[in-house]
This record gives structure tokens, C-alpha cells and sequence, in this order.
């Protein structure tokens, strides 16, 4: 901008960044300005929006290229501020020289590289940016060498000049250099190698620089001087190899230490670990991996994990899931010879040398399920003996329960033999018989009640009016009478739904408690007064509650 500005102002100091006598071309500071944009787009996140400010710029070196090449006069250059170019003293030169434009055009193509997103592409984009770095300091050099012979289609950088153009390779190499807290796994020798090679660009030019600029004051000849160059270039090159050698053959041995914890881990894992790419392609795996599905060692290489699952794999967001992301589900495996078996299956995304990878554990949960249906069997059991070992304590009452009809029945019975022998009314006769009838009934209705409560069966979940199922507990209850005393109330709200359950398991728990209501009462010596409420609680549940006037729950016993 200073430079424009300068050119607007006709202002020699400005147009040429301190150095009135060579003036910067007012349409390659245009160029120059549109790539700084385009390169702070692209560290805001903005890289579509930076390749379309580089398109200008792009087209723009290319001509001036070609015009050098051919001697072809476009007149691009002069398309801004023509006629103060011409009194401008910058005759001998109507377009940015050759050193410059190359140095433009590696800044160019290491911004488009730095905007791809992809960090192979990124890595080359600081590469390049280190070559600019080193041929600006080369041609700042020469132009501030007076003793060196310079043609006027090449060199023409000045230092202030040159200095915006450092300034942004610096920024270019800054946004690439991985930063030191990175990974360990990303630590490599490649990645050493990677780190280092701007600096290997940078300081290879070092030496020739000095000894340009010692070479007035020097007493050497020019072979002398050219043969310095080269060894001081020669020693600089063997002492930065030297380091990247001793630091890679560190990051090998640390390498291989990892490497070997991690092949220890892939040995005795219990559960098959799998590493696949985002194509779901396995690279590596655990030794008890192809053991899950009865294969060879060498089976699951290339194979496509899907294809050992039946159903569908749900990936992790590969793109915007940060590492360490997971998800897990339960799913089905097939073996190899197609026996099929439950399985747990967790997702992960990874990290590895600058791509993301999916890692997979799964676990066979073939013992755990057969394991879960035992604990449910003796659940089963452990619930019908309950219920047998409530019905034995309460054996006395229920014998009583059922001869008070028999009883009733035989009465019944009696007297209806005794009118028919008197030859009494029929009427009576049929009378009696219809009692008997109704006391017969009600004993099979208190026996068939009490063969479903002790029955040993599965789980049955129906719909169940909840009134009728909390009454036919109490009535279990109620059973023996002679030692039931004080009130049981149940109070259901109209609004109560049906309920889904199994009648059994709930009249069970209502049972159980009901008992020990009235043993708490018992103990405390008080007439029970218990109540049995049921109301809604949500859109889909209905709490029961069961409460009496016992003593409570012991101090501290809730703790």
C-alpha cells in the first residue's frame, strides 16, 4: 500500500520503500498485495476465497515470464501509472526483472499449495517457501553488491524491497512447522526431516551471502573466493545432514521401542483390536483378531471390516469427529464357518502420521449372553420359591380359607338329603343344590388363584387392569383371615391406565410387602392401617405405593 501511494503521490522515498532511485513497479506491488490477502484468507480459514485472489497474480507473472522469455512487450506492466513510469528513473527496465518475478512466482505456488488442505500439500507449500526465503536474500545480495556485475533483466531487489517478501515466506513457514507438543507418533525421522529442511534451504545460501559481502575488503582472488564458497556451502550442508542423521537415528531407536510395546499389546489383547482406513480396509490387527473368526493369521490382511459383521457399520464422523471420538453398538459376527455370534463393537478415530484411522475393539459376547440367560433361570427359580415359601407360611390359614366353602357345601348337602327324605319342598332341594354349586366354585376359584401365584413360568407381560390385580393380591392375603386384622384401603385413581406387566411378578412384590406391613404392625403392637394407593407418575409409568402405622425402618438403616 505504501508503495501505491507513493506512486500516487509521485513520492520517490515511498514508491520505493526508502530507496528513491529504484522505484518498485506499481502493478507487481498490486500483485504482491492481492497474495498478501490471499494469504491471510487462507490462515482465517478462507482457502477458496485465497485461490481466487491468486488468480490475478498468477496470470500476471506468467506474462511477465513469457515477455523475458520472448522479448514480446505486453505492455501489463504499465497499466498502472504509465506516464509517471516514464520519468520514473526505471527506463532501462519497463518490467519486473527476472529474479523477482521467480521469487513471486514460488511465493505464488507455495500460498495455492498452502490453501489445498491437504498436509502432504502443505508440507511442499513451506518447502517452497524456503527456496523464496533463500533466493531474496541471494538477490537482495547482489543488488547491494557493487563489485558484482549485475544484467539489468535479472537481479533489482533492494533490501526494503525484499523485506515484505521475507516477512511473508516467514509466515508461510511458521503456518506449516508442526509445533513441538505434537504427538509422539508423529515424531518420526521423516517428520525431523520435514522440520528441518527449510533451515538445509536457508543456510546453504549463508555462506555465499558473507563472503559477497566481504569480497571488496578481501585479498583473495576470484578462484579462492568461489572455492570458499563452495566449502563453507560443503561444511554448513555436513553439519545440518549431521544432526538430522543423529536426531533420526534417536527417533529410530525410540521408534522401535514403541513399536515393540505396541506389537506386546497386539499379542495378549484379549479383544480383537482391528485398524482399518476411512475405507474400512484393515491394516492391522491383534493376534486374537482372525482367532474370533476362525481364521488364519494372515486372513483379515486387505479384507474390508464390514464384511465381517451382518449388519451395517456406523463410522464416527471421519471429517469433523475429533480424535479420540467413539461409538459403540451391539451387533452380530459371522465366523468363517458361518456360525454366528453376539458381538460388542466400538469405534474409534486415530491419528496416524497425519491421517485419520479407525480403530476397532470387539468383543465376543457369546459367554456373557449364556451367562445372563443362567442368572435369569435361577432369577426364575429364586422367585418361585418365594412365592412357595410364602404360600407354606401361610399354609394353615389357606387350609382354612378352603373348608370354610367345603364345609359350607357339606351343610348344604345334609339338609337337602334330610328334606328329600322328608319329602319336603323341591323348591328347597334345588335351593340347597345352587348354594352348594356357589360354595364348590368359590373354593376351585381360591385354588386356581393360588396354583397361578405358585406356578414356575416364564415372564408373561399383557395389559392388566392395575384394580384388579392389586384386589386379587389382597385377597391372597386376606387368605386365613383369623390373622389378618385392622383395614387394608386401596385407593386407584380413575385416571389410572391399564398397565403392561406380568399379573404374577407384581402381585408377588404386593404380597410380599403386605406381609411385612402387618408384621411390622404386629411388632409394634398397633392395629394395622394400611394403604394401597396407585396413581399416574408421567405419560407412561403408574407408581404403587404401599404404607402403614408400623414402627419404620431401624435408625440408620437407609445409610
Amino acid at each position: 500500500m505504501i508503495v501505491l501511494i507513493g506512486w500516487a503521490l509521485d513520492n520517490a522515498i515511498m514508491r520505493g520503500l526508502g530507496e528513491p532511485t529504484a522505484a518498485i513497479h506499481p502493478m507487481t506491488t498490486l500483485n504482491f498485495l492481492l497474495m498478501a490477502i490471499a494469504s491471510a484468507l487462507v490462515f482465517a480459514g478462507q482457502p477458496r476465497a485465497a485461490r481466487i485472489a491468486l488468480v490475478f497474480p498468477a496470470v500476471y507473472l506468467m506474462v511477465l515470464l513469457f515477455q523475458h522469455i520472448t522479448g514480446f512487450d505486453s505492455g501489463i506492466a504499465r497499466l498502472l501509472f504509465a506516464d509517471k513510469m516514464a520519468l520514473a528513473p526505471m527506463v532501462r527496465r519497463p518490467i519486473t526483472p527476472v529474479g523477482p518475478v521467480l521469487v513471486l512466482m514460488l511465493l505464488l505456488s507455495a500460498l495455492l499449495l498452502l490453501s489445498s488442505g491437504k498436509s502432504n500439500l502443505r508440507w511442499w507449500a513451506g518447502q517452497i517457501a524456503s527456496l523464496a526465503f533463500a533466493a531474496t536474500l541471494l538477490l537482495i545480495a547482489f543488488t547491494a553488491a557493487d563489485h558484482i556485475e549485475k544484467g539489468i533483466q535479472f537481479v533489482g531487489v533492494t533490501s526494503g524491497a525484499g523485506f515484505p517478501v521475507l516477512l511473508l515466506c516467514v509466515a508461510i513457514l511458521i503456518s506449516v512447522v508442526e509445533p513441538q507438543t505434537a504427538p509422539a507418533n508423529n515424531r518420526s525421522p521423516w517428520r525431523t526431516l520435514q522440520r528441518m529442511q527449510p533451515a538445509i534451504i536457508v543456510c546453504s545460501v549463508m555462506p555465499a551471502l558473507i563472503l559477497i559481502g566481504l569480497r571488496e575488503s578481501s585479498i583473495l582472488s576470484d578462484a579462492e573466493l568461489y572455492f570458499l564458497i563452495v566449502m563453507a556451502n560443503l561444511t554448513v550442508l555436513s553439519m545440518l545432514l549431521a544432526y538430522v542423521t543423529h536426531r533420526a537415528n534417536v527417533q529410530n531407536r525410540l521408534l522401535a521401542g514403541g513399536e515393540a510395546r505396541l506389537n506386546s499389546i497386539l499379542g495378549t489383547a484379549p479383544d480383537a483390536l482391528i485398524v482399518t482406513g476411512d475405507d474400512l480396509v484393515i491394516r492391522t490387527y491383534s493376534r486374537s483378531a482372525p482367532l474370533l473368526w476362525g481364521l488364519n493369521s494372515n486372513e483379515l490382511q486387505g479384507r474390508s471390516l464390514a464384511t465381517l459383521f451382518d449388519a451395517p457399520i456406523a463410522l464416527p464422523d471421519m471429517e469433523n469427529g475429533a480424535t479420540g471420538d467413539t461409538t459403540s453398538h451391539f451387533t452380530t459376527g459371522t465366523r468363517a464357518d458361518g456360525v454366528r455370534f453376539p458381538a460388542e463393537l466400538r469405534l474409534g478415530i486415530a491419528e496416524q502420521e497425519g491421517e485419520r484411522v479407525c480403530v476397532a475393539f470387539v468383543r465376543d459376547l457369546t459367554e456373557r449372553m449364556e451367562m445372563e440367560d443362567q442368572l435369569n433361570g435361577l432369577h426364575f427359580q429364586l422367585m418361585h420359591l418365594s412365592r412357595q415359601n410364602a404360600m407354606g407360611e401361610l399354609a394353615g390359614d389357606i387350609a382354612h380359607e378352603i373348608n370354610q366353602p367345603l364345609t359350607a357345601a357339606t351343610n348344604y348337602a345334609s339338609t337337602a338329603d334330610y328334606v328329600l327324605a322328608q319329602g319336603g319342598d323341591t323348591h328347597k332341594v334345588r335351593d340347597f343344590l345352587n348354594e352348594i354349586t356357589s360354595q364348590l366354585l368359590r373354593a376351585g376359584g381360591i385354588i386356581s388363584r393360588l396354583r397361578a401365584f405358585l406356578a414356575n413360568r416364564e415372564i408373561e407381560l399383557r395389559r392388566e387392569a392395575l384394580e384388579a390385580v392389586v384386589q386379587d393380591a389382597v385377597n391372597l392375603v386376606r387368605i386365613g383371615s383369623r390373622r389378618v386384622t385392622g383395614r387394608m384401603i386401596v385407593d386407584i385413581a380413575r385416571d389410572t391406565p391399564a398397565v403392561y406387566v406380568d399379573r404374577i411378578q407384581i402381585q408377588q412384590v404386593l404380597v410380599n410387602l403386605l406381609r411385612n406391613s402387618f408384621e411390622a404392625c404386629d411388632q409394634a403392637g398397633r392395629e394395622p392401617q394400611i394403604t394401597i394407593t396407585a396413581r399416574r407418575v408421567g405419560e407412561h409409568l403408574v407408581e404403587i405405593e404401599v404404607a402403614d402405622n408400623g414402627a419404620g425402618l431401624p435408625e440408620g438403616f437407609a445409610e
